[in-house]
């Protein structure tokens, strides 16, 4: 009987941690819809001076291949704090944080991550 309720006991605490973690697909999943971020991008004006495949500006980097280079959590976290990526090599101009939050910054952060660069 003792071990019966020493493994509800130790399913149960299995269960909690494992509903607290979520598997890494998940976390990695983008949690915005892609079309509605890039509207985000557009409304965001970042074509201003960044380009996609040549269209936008050319102040900052081309951002066609920004989904092959960097995740959903570096997106989230540079976004809306961004700071010097080489610090030997500064930009002329510093970016803007975005003032995107909640969902329209998961729908940006979703749209980056389809730019993946020619196929």
């Amino acid at each position: 009987m003792k071990r019966a309720v020493l493994a509800v006991g130790l399913i149960t605490i299995a269960t909690i941690a494992l509903s607290n973690h979520p598997s890494q697909a998940a976390a990695a999943a983008p949690a915005g819809d892609p079309v509605k971020g890039q509207k985000v991008y557009a409304d965001q004006k970042c074509a201003t001076c960044h380009n996609i495949a040549g269209v936008g500006g050319k102040l900052a980097p081309d951002l066609a291949a920004v989904g092959a280079k960097r995740d959903a959590a570096w997106l989230a976290k540079y976004l809306v704090n961004p700071t010097t990526i080489d610090p030997k090599n500064p930009p002329k101009i510093k970016m803007k944080a975005t003032t995107a939050k909640g969902q329209d910054l998961d729908d940006l952060i979703a749209y980056l991550l389809t730019l993946k660069g020619k196929k």
